[in-house]
This record gives structure tokens, sequence and C-alpha cells, in this order.
């Protein structure tokens, strides 16, 4: 049997960026009948037919119905590749369920489209996650991320994005942002690649009323963002990432978000890999009823491709 190509994910060298997961909502029991924490949150309003494209076509279409996923942080850092000069992109799909004294069906789909031309590359991020428990729906996000980053130095990279986001369950109703930021180049070696980023966004949330709450509505923030990412192969077919977040309120350091996720990702075949992660989240001021920390376990089978 001829031996397979090494992981096309494997750390080499090249441009690429970052940003700031996902929440697991609360239960229902306890949104409805936990005690409501008075935050004090101020609200102030502060003073961008080649055969690639059907495939990139086909990835909004599937999301199109989906609004926008996930509540404090989602891990952008953790889905980047090391991109070859061209189109490359991935599919993920996990589905879970259970029947007799517990009905459960779980479904999270996501695509991560990633263009390379010189020294500027150009992603985007789209993911969407529902479940239902009983006949009662108990999962509902969505998120979309779009960044450009240019590599206009060895280790430096300049980077803006937009990203939108809603979870049902987090009392997201919608969260849009807009940001910048410079992603260093630490160690890149064949076997390993580290990452720093450091930056700010700009971002609305609204978060929905309900029964008990008093901070509905509109609220924006002014966040630092930064970022510490190592990527590591154990051999030709198996890597590692770990991704830690920090994004501080400027205004009100001790309102913050923090995330880290570790992941497993093994190849396959030539173009389907197996992927298993860990996250945990932590909001220090998260809206009314909504838990400080969340953690969660993914297991999901990912496609790709590479137009070159």
């Amino acid at each position: 049997m001829p031996a397979a190509a090494p992981h096309p994910d494997l750390p080499r060298r090249s441009a690429c960026a970052t940003a700031g997961r996902r929440d697991r909502p609360a239960p229902v029991w306890r949104a409805r009948y936990s005690e409501v924490k008075q935050l004090g949150i101020r609200d102030e309003e502060p003073a961008a037919v080649r055969p690639w494209a059907r495939r990139a076509c086909a990835a909004v279409l599937l999301y199109a119905a989906a609004a926008p996923a996930t509540a404090s942080i989602v891990n952008i850092e953790g889905q980047r590749g090391a991109p070859e000069e061209g189109f490359s992109g991935r599919y993920h799909l996990s589905v879970s369920g259970a029947s007799g004294n517990t009905d459960k069906a779980a479904v999270t789909a996501g695509a991560r489209l990633e263009s390379l031309r010189g020294t500027v590359t150009n992603l985007a991020i789209l993911q969407y996650a529902y479940g239902e428990s009983n006949d009662v729906r108990d999962t509902n996000r969505a998120f979309g991320h779009l960044r450009h980053t240019v590599q206009r130095w060895e280790r430096v990279a300049p980077e803006a994005y937009v990203q939108a986001e809603r979870n049902e369950f987090t009392r997201l109703s919608f969260r849009g942002l807009v940001g910048g930021g410079l992603r260093l180049n630490l160690h890149d070696s064949p076997n390993l690649r580290t990452y720093l980023g450091i930056g700010a966004f700009l971002a609305r949330e609204t978060w929905d009323g309900r029964e008990g709450v008093t901070d509905s509505g509109a609220h924006y923030f002014r966040r630092a963002s930064s970022y510490l990412s190592v990527n590591g192969s154990l051999n030709e077919y198996t890597r590692l990432y770990n991704t830690l977040y920090y994004q501080p309120a400027l205004d009100r350091p001790s309102d913050f978000r923090l995330l880290d996720e570790a992941g497993l990702i093994v190849r396959l075949t030539e173009s389907i890999d197996l992927k298993v992660a860990v996250l945990v989240a932590h909001q220090s001021r998260p809206p009314q009823t909504v838990e400080n920390t969340d953690v969660n376990f993914n297991t999901g089978i990912e496609y790709r491709f590479m137009v070159r």
C-alpha cells in the first residue's frame, strides 16, 4: 500500500490571522428560577466563474437560513490551516442522538473557506448548531466570520475582521463586531508553530428580554483581544493544537472573557479528518440568568479540499 501524503495542516510557513466561542446554553430550569444577578453594565454607543466559486456559493446557501453562532469568544485560530497558494476549504459535520427514556437529537455543521494569493489571505468561517431534547429545542446558535490578512513582514501580519453571531440560549439575539490587530509569528518549524495575536474590536450585543431580567436591549463594548496559539504535529497523520484567548473591556478590565480550546486532529484519508476538542469559556460579567462558565466537548468529521 503506498504511503499517504503528510497531513496538509502540518506546520509550514504561511500567512494567516486571529480573533475571538462557544457558550453552551444555560439549562432552561436554571434560567427560569435562578436568582437574578445585578450587573450594572453601562450602555454607551461608541463616539470586504472559477472552480472554487461553486463550492463557496454552496456553503453560503447552506448557511443563509441560519442567523449568525455562539456567544462570548469563538476560536478562529483553532480552525486555521496552513494554506498553500490557491483556494482551500473544510466542511465539518457532527450528528448525535438518542431515543427511549430521553429523545435527543443534535447537529453541528460548519465551513471554512480560505484564499491565499501572494501575501494576502482571506478567510471565511460559517457555523450552525441545532438540538432538541424530548421535542423541545435546547440548542440554536449560528456564527459567521470574515478576515483579511496581509503578511507585510516576515513575522508580522496586520489583519482586519468582521463577525456576527447569535445564541438563543445565552440570551444573545445578535452580536456584531469589527476589529483588527497584529498576528505575530513566534516560532515556525516543521513540527511546531506558535503565534501571538494582539488587537482590539468594537462590538454591539443585543440581549433578549425575559421575565425577571433588567439588562435586555443593546450593549456596546470596546475590548482588547489577545491570544496564544500552539500547533504541533505528533507524526505525519496527527496534530495537536491549543489556543488561549483573553478579551478584557478597555474601560473596565474586571469585565473580561476567557477561552481555552485544546484539540486533536487525525488524518483518516486523503480528504477526511477526525477532530476531537474540549473547550472552556468564561465570562466575568455574563447577561443575567446566564452561567459564567461553559465546558464543551466536540467530536466530528471534516472534509477538506484544495484548488490551485
